[in-house]
């Protein structure tokens, strides 16, 4: 039996046609909302799966900006330990003439296997010379306190601390008189915190 497509039944041709077409606009109209609903869905998940984090506070409900978490597996920085530090002692030349002023150096390594913190404020240090039994001078009689320096120590690192002495001998308080230091041969020692530190000597010439 062939196929037609001449509308049959009791109406007129015409009120058939407008009916298939109103069907076939129908039809039309909800493939082409199905398209777009699938189009825009699409485009919203690109969005959202590349958009990099927002740096506004005020994308955070409490409107506080969010600490960043810190990497995993990173190492955390704690107090160094003594056993953890070698601290030693130094001049910048083995002897100095009447009146020179040495350089005292105070190195503080960490030896440990992860960085650790400390305080290497002018408080904190001390640099010290003696003769013998004989204290000769201090860095704290004149130049104690002060507020702290936290220094983070990498493993294997040294940080040096440096004071220029006048080649005076000095009392607690800085008090007393100041006089030279004599020619003889001098140590240098010293602590940071209360690790107390083992150094050289050297010697003053007349």
């Amino acid at each position: 039996m062939a196929l037609t497509w001449r509308p049959l039944g009791p109406e007129p041709a015409q009120t058939y046609w407008q009916r298939r077409g109103l069907l076939l606009g129908v039809v039309l109209l909800l493939l082409t909302a199905v398209v777009v609903l699938l189009t825009r869905g699409g485009d919203d998940a690109d969005r959202l799966t590349g958009a990099a984090p927002s740096s506004d506070p005020a994308a955070n409900a409490s409107g506080a900006p969010e600490t960043p978490a810190a990497p995993s597996g990173s190492p955390t920085s704690g107090t160094c330990a003594p056993p953890e530090l070698q601290v030693v002692t130094a001049s910048d030349a083995e002897s100095y003439p009447a009146g020179g002023r040495p350089v005292l150096e105070l190195r503080t390594t960490n030896t440990g296997p992860a960085p650790c913190t400390i305080d290497l404020g002018a408080a904190a240090v001390e640099l010290l010379v003696v003769s013998g039994d004989d204290r000769i001078w201090s860095s704290d009689d004149c130049g104690s306190g002060g507020p702290a320096a936290p220094t983070t120590l990498e493993p294997g690192k040294t940080v040096t601390t440096k004071v220029t002495w006048a080649a005076r001998r000095s009392l607690p308080g800085c008090a007393g008189p100041k006089a030279p230091a004599q020619p003889g041969t001098y140590r240098v020692s010293g602590r940071v915190g209360q690790l107390p530190a083992s150094g050289g000597s050297f010697r003053i010439t007349g």
